[in-house]
């Protein structure tokens, strides 16, 4: 009896007080974007051109404008497995987006030398996946879709950054 009240408390302790998500707080500041978009599995330049032109207005929608630049680095992933031959298709769309960062000791160690750093990284500062299944018929909707939810999915996290820009 006494072991199961300890571990009930820790875990209702773990769960009350369990961390953020990893990337809460990394959108602050970002109002521009540069957009690569990688398509595997599918060779058709039209639908390519118009998951960019759909990606671009959810975004303006927002006032983040896509411009042309090093960071912040929105990338789009889209693998695609189109069997025309089973029932089911798969696709696996990720939205990830990139900023420059240093690590902890070089920033406070370039502060007490009033250095630059040189020891500036590329890291992820928002990542979400959405992998799914479908017709072959319904593919290119359903990957649509997909984009659509990691775009609101970012977007919320981005105001919940950035919630002046909600007004």
């Amino acid at each position: 009896m006494k072991y199961q009240s300890i571990i009930s408390f820790l875990l209702f302790f773990n769960i009350a007080f369990s961390q953020k998500p990893w990337f809460g707080g990394n959108l602050k500041g970002i109002e521009n974007l540069i957009l690569e978009l990688n398509i595997k599995g599918v060779d058709d330049d039209t639908w390519e051109k118009r998951i960019y032109s759909l990606i671009k207005l959810r975004l303006l929608e927002h006032d983040l404008q896509i411009v042309d630049g090093l960071m912040p680095k929105m990338v789009v992933d889209i693998h695609i497995i189109d069997s025309r031959v089973e029932k089911t298709s798969s696709h696996l769309v990720m939205l990830s987006i990139y900023g420059y960062s240093i690590r902890e000791p070089d920033y406070y160690q370039s502060m007490s030398d009033k250095k630059i750093t040189k020891h500036v990284m590329t890291s992820k500062v928002f990542g979400h996946e959405i992998m799914g299944q479908t017709s072959s018929k319904n593919l290119y909707r359903d990957v649509e879709i997909s984009i659509n939810k990691l775009i609101s999915i970012m977007l919320d996290q981005w105001y919940k950054d950035n919630p002046m820009n909600q007004f």
